[in-house]
């Protein structure tokens, strides 16, 4: 250890490292920016224990900034996940956590970026909705994940931050995104006349995820029998669709029952897509699997961006209050659990894994039903 009493932060400590396997040459690290003994001791004896324990970590000055730009410029997920990773970087994390040493990240510094963020984390100084703080913890977490396995940092801190709860997120989607039946009717009547109705019909009938609807063929529909099979999804893989049998879970695989009028929205459509089939005649896109109930007028299968893109500029001239695609699915499940449809037989309509899952999504839902329930109970008890 070395030191001197000239001037602030001059102590320092050597640590010797295997020798590189490579050569076998001795290799030394220095520790430095210490400014007293008794403040260097103590770090050095933990590096030492450490490198003993095989949990000695190389000191680097790179911030969380630097670090987040090159792992994102080197993981390889799907377009949509990476541009969900770069939207919770750039503009979330990295102007509040951006200038911390990687190395120095603690789990309080992400506490009081989570909290900050659920106070005035929306660019017009609102709070950011649980659901989108905890997608800048998810990306954080796969972040910091990858820096522990490369040997950058010792533990992964985001695994001990306080983030809002899945039940938190789930629920303030839910609650933010959710028309009533009085306004899905009027969205419904708004969009009548617009070629893709029977899809945003289809959406607050049924519930389902933009993935599912997309990836619907016309064998998977038995109009006669009011059912439908979901058993295709779309994603998107450079930009375009890419169909799959891959559902997104095993109950996401499911048939459905189709209401009458949704049938007859479906019949309609169907009608209307011979038609545009007979008008582009060679022109059409033929695919083996068969032909796509919502597609593009030459047959081609539909972007999922596209579509949403679509929905938001029905929904803005519509009056309604803000919401997007998934709020179809949201609000059919509000409106179902008010209706009287059981959770358990809503869960498998939603393909959820478990009817956990939409008890916990929709508990918003739940409690004046519960104090219903209680009084027909009582009733069918007690003679009411």
């Amino acid at each position: 250890m070395t030191g001197s009493s000239s001037g602030a932060a001059k102590w320092a400590f050597v640590v010797e490292l295997p020798p590189d396997p490579a050569t076998g040459k001795r290799r030394q690290r220095w520790h430095s920016g210490y400014a007293t003994r008794k403040e260097a001791l103590p770090a050095r004896d933990d590096a030492r224990a450490r490198l003993g324990k095989g949990t000695y970590v190389t000191p680097a000055r790179v911030t969380v900034a630097a670090y987040l730009g090159q792992w994102l410029d080197g993981i390889r997920v799907k377009p949509t996940t990476l541009a969900g990773y770069r939207q919770s970087a750039e503009v979330y994390a990295v102007p509040r956590i951006g200038g911390v040493p990687l190395q120095a990240l603690t789990a309080e510094h992400l506490d009081v970026l989570y909290r900050e963020l659920e106070r005035s984390g929306k660019r017009d100084g609102g709070g950011l909705a649980p659901k989108s703080v905890r997608h800048v913890h998810t990306m954080l977490r796969k972040a910091l994940q990858d820096a522990v396995e490369r040997g950058h940092v010792l533990r992964n801190v985001a695994d001990l931050a306080n983030p809002p709860t899945q039940k938190q997120a789930r629920s303030s989607a839910a609650r933010e995104r959710v028309w009533t039946g009085a306004q899905l009717q009027a969205f419904l009547a708004h969009v009548a006349t617009d070629r893709l109705y029977a899809a945003w019909h289809l959406f607050a009938t049924t519930g389902l995820r933009r993935a599912e609807l997309l990836g619907v063929r016309w064998t998977d529909v038995d109009l006669d029998g009011g059912r439908l099979t979901v058993a295709q999804t779309v994603t998107l893989a450079a930009g375009k669709p890419v169909w799959s049998y891959t559902a997104k879970t095993d109950a996401g695989e499911r048939t459905v029952a189709v209401d009458a009028a949704t049938v007859a929205v479906l019949r309609g459509h169907r009608a209307r897509q011979l038609e545009e089939r007979m008008t582009m005649g060679p022109a059409w896109v033929d695919d083996a699997r068969g032909p796509l109930v919502f597609a593009q007028p030459d047959g081609a299968g539909v972007n999922p961006e596209a579509l949403s893109g679509r929905f938001q500029r029905l929904a803005r001239t519509s009056g309604l209050p803000p919401t997007d695609v998934h709020g179809l699915r949201h609000s059919y499940a509000t409106a179902a659990l008010r209706a009287g449809v059981s959770p358990e037989v809503l869960s498998k309509r939603l393909g959820h894994a478990d009817v956990a899952i939409t008890l916990s999504i929709y508990a918003h839902v739940r409690p004046g039903d519960d104090a219903h329930a209680a009084e027909l109970a009582a009733a069918a008890i007690l003679g009411g």
